[in-house]
């Protein structure tokens, strides 16, 4: 019985679980700094059994597209150009894909010197320690998961689109909630498929992204036959401030990333494949951004640009209506491959953090048939399938840009003091107070530039 309970939730016994809440203080001050090597969170993985390894550049690059060519970019391009950059929209995508650019980075380098599971969590752990890593972490499952919600939650909005019905008719009104059975039931089926094996997620979601990426192209293709130069005057009517706010807004599109960080244990070459997945599916999703965002002003004049459904909008107002079927069709692609790999990458995650005993040990536990932590995988896709019933998508994605930059801020920190931080030398301790100082600074500074500008 004790050796289930430890397995379980890591202690033999009610009696010793209360002992170590008694000593949790004095726990927590001398672990909160402490860090694990990779040798050692490699252990911890060894310890509950190996993923199998399935994935190549590929798959990992598949993986990224998926996620980040989602619903954002057919949300927020009609609102950041409509209200906040105009025509120089297609400047905040560019802004928001250097900003982008400069975390995947560092996830790559990351990623190929310690390829785990965990992504920001373990390499934060390596490096900060359990403290940070645990800020971090939590951090990045709320934006996981709230970012899941609220893609799969705009499912019935284009699905009504695409069989030429109300939005409103695919929702039930419940009080002061707006529930919504298709992103409950998405959810749910998504997660059986995540839990049947990562190699059979990744075919899927390889077949749904390249359709989505045909459509996208479509899109773009179909968008600047029918452009007019015209239509970008003014470029900029709200100036340099209306082109950074827009980056702000549209930064949302790009999460996902990261994400191809978590499944560094299922990669056959980690080293080689993880920096080309991680550096190919951001340059790819940029590209395709930039370039719809340019189709979309160039068709429709500021004036009459439409902040909800802008793309099908646009189509409609240049004569071709029968296109927004296919808006909402690639819509619907990237929604339900942004949720999966979403889903896949949170899971990954948890599972990282349970096996070495910071959340209930079972959560870490390997299916021994497929091969993936199903019980995380579980108990993640239900508690999305939860919020995306209630919940709206503006009210969520306001909620996962700050978790998202704080994860970012935390792992590019952490890459300039693995690089500089020096031990076993006598001048070590003066080297490594000069460097956390101006790592201080450098934060200070960040703080204060983004206090001035709002």
């Amino acid at each position: 019985m004790s050796n289930v309970m430890e397995q379980l939730f890591g202690f033999p016994n009610v009696q010793s679980y209360l002992s170590s809440l008694v000593k949790a203080p004095k726990t927590v001050a001398h672990r909160a700094f402490k860090t694990r090597s990779v040798a050692e969170q490699l252990d911890d993985r060894n310890a509950v059994g190996e993923m199998k390894r399935v994935l190549g550049a590929f798959d990992l690059a598949c993986i990224g597209v998926g996620l980040m060519l989602g619903a954002g970019v057919f949300v927020t391009t009609g609102t950041v150009a409509s209200e906040h950059a105009g025509p120089a929209v297609v400047m905040s995508y560019l802004v928001a894909g250097f900003s982008a650019l400069l975390s995947s980075l560092c996830y790559a380098e990351f990623s190929a010197n310690m390829p785990l599971s965990g992504g920001a969590y373990s390499y934060v752990n390596a490096v900060f320690g359990e403290y940070l890593a645990w800020l971090t972490v939590t951090n990045l499952i709320l934006e996981y998961i709230l970012a899941n919600a609220a893609v799969i939650r705009s499912f019935s909005g284009y699905f009504a689109l695409l069989i030429n019905q109300p939005p409103e008719r695919l929702v039930i009104p419940y009080g002061n909630y707006n529930l919504d059975f298709f992103a409950f039931g998405w959810v749910l089926l998504l997660t059986m498929l995540l839990i049947l094996g990562t190699k059979e997620s990744a075919r899927f979601n390889l077949v749904v992204t390249i359709v989505h990426v045909v459509l996208v192209v479509f899109i773009i293709i179909a968008g600047l036959v029918k452009s007019n130069p015209a239509n970008t005057q003014p470029f900029a009517p709200y100036g340099a401030r209306g082109v950074f706010n827009g980056a702000a807004i549209v930064f949302f599109s790009y999460i996902g990333f990261d994400a191809v960080a978590t499944s560094a244990e299922e990669v056959k070459n980690p080293k080689r494949d993880l920096p080309l997945g991680i550096l190919g599916a951001l340059a790819l999703v940029t590209i395709c951004y930039i370039l719809m965002s340019l189709a979309l002003v160039l068709m429709v004049p500021l004036e009459a640009l439409q902040t909800s459904g802008s793309f099908a909008a646009a189509f409609t107002y240049v004569g071709m209506d029968w296109a927004h079927y296919i808006v909402a069709l690639g819509a619907l692609l990237g929604i339900i491959t942004g949720t999966l790999v979403g889903m896949y990458a949170v899971s990954r995650i948890i599972a990282a953090v349970a096996r070495q005993h910071l959340l209930p040990p079972f959560l870490a536990k390997i299916h021994r048939r497929f091969g993936t932590p199903w019980i995380t995988t579980l108990l993640q896709g239900v508690a999305t399938a939860i919020i995306a019933l209630f919940t709206d998508f503006a009210e969520l994605i306001n909620l996962v840009s700050i978790s998202t930059l704080f994860a970012f801020w935390i792992v590019a920190l952490g890459l300039l003091w693995k690089r500089y931080y020096k031990q076993n030398n006598s001048k070590a301790v003066r080297s490594n107070l000069i460097l956390a100082v101006q790592m201080l600074l450098l934060v200070a500074s960040c703080i204060a530039f983004t206090a001035c500008y709002w």
